[in-house]
């Protein structure tokens, strides 16, 4: 009876929340990762478990959550889940600035070699992009 020794492979889910922050945010209309109490309570979760588990697990475990402003990311057993909440601009149709997004966070999690699994996206917010303005006259 042969075993296949198992492949061991760290997984910096920080690491790959920040790549996919910054490729979301690179497709056009997308004004925002937008803040919600969720992805705010889980990051202090997250943030407040890692502490207390930092002397019981090993130095190199991978966490199973990571979570920012508008993202939260779950590793199980090297399946990727994602909770994506956006707000987006009103000249792109919603829908498909939805579905790119998709794709985009499929594409992440394809080249960081974890399996999809959910990528749960909500449009929370439709919204005209602020004007700007070079040089706004001064009142006279």
């Amino acid at each position: 009876m042969s075993e296949k020794p198992t492949e061991t492979r760290v997984v910096d889910l920080d690491l790959i929340a920040g790549t996919l922050r910054a490729a979301l945010l690179a497709e056009p209309g997308l004004l925002r990762l937008e803040p919600t109490i969720r992805s705010t309570l889980t990051r202090l979760k997250v943030s407040s478990s890692k502490a207390f588990h930092q002397r019981l697990r090993p130095a190199n475990a991978d966490p199973t959550v990571a979570s920012s402003d508008g993202l939260i990311l779950t590793l199980t057993d090297g399946v990727l889940n994602m909770q994506i909440d956006i707000a987006t601009d009103i000249s792109h149709q919603a829908l498909n600035v939805a579905e790119k997004l998709q794709v985009v966070a499929a594409k992440v999690t394809e080249q960081s070699g974890l399996t999809i699994g959910k990528i749960d996206l909500t449009i929370l917010s439709i919204e005209g992009a602020a004007e700007r303005t070079e040089n706004p006259s001064p009142i006279p």
